[in-house]
């Protein structure tokens, strides 16, 4: 939590932490440091007070990165009341979880590191559930994460914040999943690639095996790949070939046609009369 009073800080005084849930995007910065020439800093920046005259920076490397880059010599900023560095980390977290910007790669890897620094700076909610405590003031919530071997972790955060970013258990879930199925590599490797966009193909390579995993991205990294998905990569290397296009779109509407309900999947029959008959009639359980 921030004390909203914004105050003036020389950019020389703040630190940036080696440990960020989320690296500098150059990219990124140099273009919020046109917007901020443009129109001037929007939102504060959080610091933390580690001693007289030095802060340590909580949330906003990116507007403290386009403020550097425009030469500034100071930015606004709010003070953090967290009292550890696992405060620190969820406070880091919970605002990127809110900003649009994250991919899904960036968000499995915050809501891990938000599920650790929780549990690092509230260890009760790790071992017995929700308890309140003088940090929450009792308004936390309990969300039990499953883990491969059916064991049933606690992790606590304050609900309204969650919903306010549109999280559900569910999600805290799969992003925890994901995130640890995945190895140091992998998660390095996808950093910054057009894969680290969709959680269904993450979630896909997480469940690998390392060995396939690294044969995968071998794949999808080559200088020129012939494969571009995660789903035909993993086909490729698990069952010595990729589907064909035909087969994958009749795979995914039978599926689909077996969870309709009677009355919708009666419509689609209907609609489609001439078609079924004709069908039918070829297969010759229909006489012509």
């Amino acid at each position: 939590m921030n004390d909203q009073t914004s105050f003036d800080l020389p950019l020389t005084q703040i630190a940036i932490p080696n440990d960020r849930t989320r690296a500098l995007d150059p990219v990124w910065a140099e273009g919020l440091a046109g917007l901020m020439k443009a129109q001037g800093q929007i939102n504060p920046i959080s610091v933390r007070k580690i001693n007289d005259g030095a802060y340590v920076l909580v949330s906003g490397l990116h507007r403290h990165a386009g403020a550097m880059i425009n030469g500034a010599a100071t930015i606004r900023c709010t003070l953090s009341t967290a009292a550890t560095d696992a405060e620190a980390r969820i406070e880091e977290v919970m605002e990127n979880l809110g900003r649009h910007e994250l991919n899904a790669l960036d968000r499995c890897h915050h809501l891990y590191e938000l599920k650790k620094a929780y549990e690092e700076a509230y260890p009760q909610a790790k071992h017995g559930g929700d308890h309140g405590n003088q940090h929450t003031g009792g308004k936390t919530q309990s969300l039990r994460l499953a883990t491969d071997g059916d064991e049933q972790q606690v992790f606590g955060f304050a609900k309204a914040t969650a919903d306010q970013i549109g999280l559900s258990q569910r999600s805290i879930q799969m992003a925890v999943k994901i995130w640890s199925g995945l190895t140091t590599e992998s998660q390095f490797r996808l950093q910054g690639t057009p894969f680290a966009r969709k959680q269904s193909d993450l979630a896909l390579l997480s469940a690998q095996i390392p060995r396939i995993q690294d044969r995968v991205l071998n794949i999808l990294l080559a200088d020129e790949p012939e494969y571009h998905s995660i789903a035909d990569a993993v086909a490729l290397v698990t069952k010595g070939h990729v589907p064909e296009d035909t087969a994958k779109r009749f795979k995914a509407l039978n599926v689909n046609l077996r969870k309709l309900p009677d009355p919708d999947f009666d419509r689609l029959l209907l609609e489609n009369e001439e078609r079924v008959i004709a069908s039918l009639k070829r297969q010759g359980v229909l006489k012509a």
